[in-house]
C-alpha cells in the first residue's frame, strides 16, 4: 500500500473470535492505526476489544455491530460507519457461518450462503458508494480450499449446469435458487458450504473489475485451522472431524495455526496493485496449509460469464448495485 500504515484504518468481520480475532491482533501489532471490530453485537465487539487491548498492549481498536447474514443489519452498520465519516483502507470480510440443518435469514437466504456474502456485499458497496473506502483500499474476502472441488465428501454444485437444464442459461437465477436451497435435493451443509466459496472467487474477480484504479479486492483462504469456531453448528460427524483435523491435520499438512491462517489476511492486505480479482489459497494443490499462491490451476475460477453471474446473483439476493464503476464505463 501506499499510505504510511499507522494512519490507516482496517475493519475485520467476525473479528471476536477465531482467525478474525487473530488478524485484528496481528494488525495492531503491525502498526495499523485503526482496527474496526466488527462483530454480530456490541457486546461481542466490546468484549473483543478489552481483551486484544490486553494482548497488544494499546487501544486502537473500535467498534461497530454486524450481522453478516442479514442485509438490513449491514446497512444499519454502513450507515454508522458513514456517519462516522472514518475513511477505511483495509476491509477484511472474514465472517462466516455453518450449520448440519438449513437456516434462512429473513429474505429466506440460507445462512452459509448468507453470512458469507449478503452482508459483505452490501458494507463493501455502501462504503464504496459512500466515499469512505480508501483510493488504494484492499478488500479481503474469505475463501476456502473448498472452492477448488477437490476435497472428498465437499462437492460443488454445478452451478452452469443447473442454469441449463433448470433456468434457461441464467447462472445468476441458478445461484439465487441454490443460496435460498430451492435448487437443490436437500441441503448438505458442507456442499453447499464449498459452493458459496466458490461464488465468493466470482463475486471477488467480478468486483475487481468494477473497482477504481488503485483499489482491489481478493479472495483469500486462511487455510484449515481447527481452532477456530466454524463448526460450533455442525453435525456430529464434522465435529468428529474437527477433533481428527486438530490431532492429526498438522502431521498431515491439512491443519494450521490461528496465526498462520490471519497471518494470509495480513499479508494479502499488502499485495500491490497488480493484485486484484484474484483467488489465493495454499499453493500445493492437495494441501490446506503452507505457503500461499493464486489458484491459476483452476479453470472453473477463471470463467468469466459465472463470475458476473456470480455478481449479478448478489445484487439480486441484497437490492444493493455497485456504485458507477470502470466495467460500466467501459
Amino acid at each position: 500500500m501506499t499510505q504510511t500504515r499507522n494512519n490507516n484504518t482496517v475493519l475485520v468481520t467476525g473479528a471476536n473470535s477465531g482467525v478474525g480475532f487473530e488478524a485484528a491482533a496481528q494488525l495492531a501489532e503491525s502498526g495499523w492505526g485503526t482496527v474496526i471490530l466488527a462483530c454480530r453485537t456490541v457486546e461481542k465487539a466490546e468484549a473483543a476489544r478489552a481483551a486484544l487491548r490486553d494482548r497488544v498492549g494499546k487501544d486502537v481498536f473500535a467498534t461497530v455491530a454486524i450481522d453478516t447474514s442479514e442485509a438490513k443489519a449491514a446497512q444499519a452498520a454502513a450507515d454508522e460507519l458513514i456517519a462516522r465519516g472514518t475513511i477505511i483502507d483495509g476491509l477484511v470480510l472474514n465472517a462466516g457461518a455453518s450449520s448440519s440443518q438449513a437456516h434462512y435469514n429473513r429474505d429466506g437466504v440460507e445462512i452459509t450462503w448468507a453470512s458469507t456474502l449478503v452482508g459483505h456485499h452490501v458494507l463493501t458497496m455502501r462504503l464504496w458508494e459512500a466515499g469512505l473506502l480508501g483510493a488504494h483500499a484492499r478488500i479481503i474476502i474469505a475463501g476456502s480450499e473448498g472452492a477448488r472441488g477437490t476435497l472428498p465428501g465437499m462437492t460443488l454444485h454445478d452451478v452452469g449446469g443447473l442454469a441449463r437444464a433448470e433456468y434457461g442459461g441464467d447462472a445468476a437465477a441458478a445461484i439465487v435458487a441454490l443460496a435460498k436451497t430451492e435448487a437443490q435435493d436437500g441441503f448438505v451443509n458442507m456442499h453447499d458450504y464449498v459452493t458459496a466459496k466458490l461464488v465468493v472467487a466470482w463475486w471477488a474477480a467480478a468486483l475487481g473489475r468494477r473497482l477504481p484504479r488503485g483499489m482491489t479486492v481478493n479472495a483469500v483462504s486462511p487455510g484449515s485451522a481447527p481452532g477456530t469456531n466454524f463448526a460450533r453448528g455442525a453435525g456430529f460427524g464434522m465435529k468428529v472431524m474437527v477433533v481428527f483435523m486438530k490431532v492429526l491435520g498438522p502431521v498431515m499438512g491439512m491443519a494450521g495455526s490461528l496465526d498462520a491462517a490471519a497471518r494470509r489476511y495480513v499479508d494479502a492486505l499488502a499485495f500491490d496493485d497488480d493484485e486484484n480479482g484474484q483467488f489465493y489459497a495454499t499453493a500445493h494443490p492437495k494441501k490446506l496449509v503452507g505457503p500461499m499462491g493464486r489458484q491459476d490451476g483452476f479453470e472453473h475460477f477463471a470463467d468469466a460469464s459465472l463470475q458476473e453471474a456470480a455478481f449479478e446473483a448478489v445484487v439480486r439476493l441484497t437490492d444493493v448495485s455497485a456504485p458507477s464503476s470502470r466495467i460500466a464505463a467501459q
